[in-house]
C-alpha cells in the first residue's frame, strides 16, 4: 500500500460529512499529507447562495472556512476546492486534477425510494475512481463529533 500524500475529503455542509474531515486528519498526521476540503456546488440543488459564479464560489468558500472553525475542525492545515457540476462526477475529476491518493467521504445512508430516486453520491466516487475511497457509515458520526438528534433530523428532512 502506498501512503497518501494528498486526501480529498467532499464535504456537503451536512453534519454527516464533517466526519469525514476528523477521519482525514487522523490519516494525514500518521502520514504526514495534505488534505483538500471539496465542496461541489451543484445548481440542481435549491440554494441560499448569490446566483453570480464568482460571488457564489467566494460565499461557499468562506461557508466551508466557518463550517471548519465553528466545529473546530482545522487542527490540520487544510486547502479549500470549490466546484461546480454533479458532486459524484466532479468529485472524482477534482481527485485526478488535484493528485489525491485517497478520498475519505461520509455516506448519509440513504434508503428505500430516497435512495432510489436521489442515488448515492459516495457508490458513485466509488465506482468511478481510480483512487482508493474511505466511506463513513451515518451511525459512526454521532460517537465523532457532537450532533444533537434535532441536527441529524433536521439534515435528513432538508428540502432536496
Amino acid at each position: 500500500m502506498k501512503a497518501p500524500k494528498t486526501i480529498l475529503v467532499p464535504i456537503d455542509m451536512s453534519a454527516y460529512s464533517l466526519v469525514g474531515i476528523q477521519y482525514a486528519q487522523e490519516i494525514a498526521e500518521l502520514f504526514d499529507a495534505g488534505i483538500i476540503v471539496l465542496h461541489v456546488d451543484d445548481h440542481h440543488l435549491k440554494s441560499t447562495v448569490p446566483p453570480d459564479p464568482r460571488g457564489r464560489r467566494e460565499t461557499i468558500t468562506k461557508m466551508v472556512q466557518h463550517l471548519l472553525i465553528d466545529h473546530d475542525l482545522v487542527s490540520h492545515s487544510v486547502q479549500i476546492e470549490v466546484r461546480e457540476g454533479s458532486p459524484g462526477v466532479e468529485i472524482v475529476r477534482a481527485a485526478m486534477a488535484l493528485g489525491a491518493d485517497l478520498i475519505v467521504m461520509s455516506s448519509h445512508g440513504r434508503s428505500g425510494l430516497r435512495h432510489i430516486l436521489m442515488g448515492s453520491v459516495a457508490e458513485k466516487v466509488v465506482r468511478l475512481s481510480k483512487v482508493p475511497v474511505l466511506t463513513i457509515k451515518p451511525d459512526e458520526v454521532r460517537e465523532l463529533i457532537d450532533i444533537t438528534e434535532e441536527d441529524i433530523a433536521h439534515d435528513l428532512h432538508a428540502p432536496i
